[in-house]
């Protein structure tokens, strides 16, 4: 049900999976997306007030899901 629901959002907005343009963006880009990450992790660290490094657990795990994911 879900997978039918994400095609129909996606065949609307931008006509192919988000995650396909997504990675096609990174790839063109990669350091704005690694900028991004990090002032993600920057604000969610302020705002939740962690320490660096739970930020940093949190980011590696982030990249070993998205390459799962991928």
């Amino acid at each position: 049900m879900l997978e039918k629901l994400y095609e129909k959002l996606w065949r609307r907005i931008g006509g192919r999976p988000w995650t396909e343009i997504i990675r096609e963006d990174a790839r063109r880009e990669p350091l704005l997306y690694l900028l991004i990450f990090l002032l993600g992790g920057v604000f969610l660290t302020i705002k939740a007030k962690q320490n660096w490094w739970q930020i940093l657990i949190g980011f590696i795990a982030g990249v070993i899901v998205g390459h799962l994911w991928w």
